[in-house]
C-alpha cells in the first residue's frame, strides 16, 4: 500500500512538471521579435498621445474612431461615456491648451494592450492656464477596425 500512494505521489509530480509550460502563457508574456515589439509599442503610444492631442486640437473624427462604443472611463469625481467624451470634444468649451503623456509604460497581450502614463494638461483659465496632473491607465483591444481603446482610469495626482 505504502508503494502505491509512492507511485501515486510520484506520477503526480511528473503531471505538475508536464503541465508547466501551459500554464507559462497566464503568467508570462511570450516575447515578440524585439523590433516588432518595440514598433507596436511606439505606435500605441502614439495614439494614446494622440487622443490627449485631440483635446487640444478638438479632433472629434479622430475621437470618433478610436474611443470605442463600450468605452467607459473612470475618474476622481465621475464617469465617462463615448458620448460625453465626443461632446467635451466638440464643445465651444475653452479646450485643453497642451496636454503631455510621459512616463509611459506600454504592455501588450496579444489582442490587448495596457498603457500606464503621466498625463499632464494646460487647462484655461481666467489667469491663462494651470497644469493638471493624473495618472492614466488605458486599455486597448485590436479590432477588425484596428486599435480602439475600451477602458480608461484616471486619477489626478501633484503636479510635478
Amino acid at each position: 500500500m505504502h508503494r502505491l500512494v509512492a507511485y501515486a505521489r510520484s506520477i503526480m509530480v511528473v503531471s505538475l512538471f508536464a503541465l508547466v509550460p501551459t500554464f507559462r502563457p497566464l503568467f508570462a508574456q511570450s516575447a515578440a521579435p524585439s523590433g516588432a515589439a518595440a514598433e507596436l509599442r511606439d505606435s500605441l503610444l502614439a495614439l494614446d498621445r494622440r487622443w490627449g492631442q485631440a483635446y487640444v486640437h478638438a479632433d472629434s473624427a479622430f475621437v470618433s474612431g478610436f474611443v470605442a462604443d463600450d468605452w467607459h472611463g473612470w475618474f476622481d469625481d465621475h464617469a465617462d461615456s463615448k458620448a460625453s467624451v465626443l461632446a467635451a470634444v466638440g464643445s465651444s468649451a475653452p479646450h485643453t491648451l497642451e496636454d503631455i503623456v510621459d512616463h509611459a509604460m506600454v504592455r501588450i497581450f496579444g489582442q490587448m494592450a495596457v498603457i500606464q502614463a503621466r498625463e499632464r494638461n494646460r487647462v484655461a483659465d481666467a489667469h491663462g492656464g494651470h497644469w493638471v496632473t493624473r495618472h492614466i491607465t488605458d486599455v486597448f483591444v485590436h479590432r477588425p477596425e484596428g486599435w480602439v481603446v475600451v477602458a480608461s482610469h484616471d486619477s489626478r495626482i501633484p503636479n510635478p
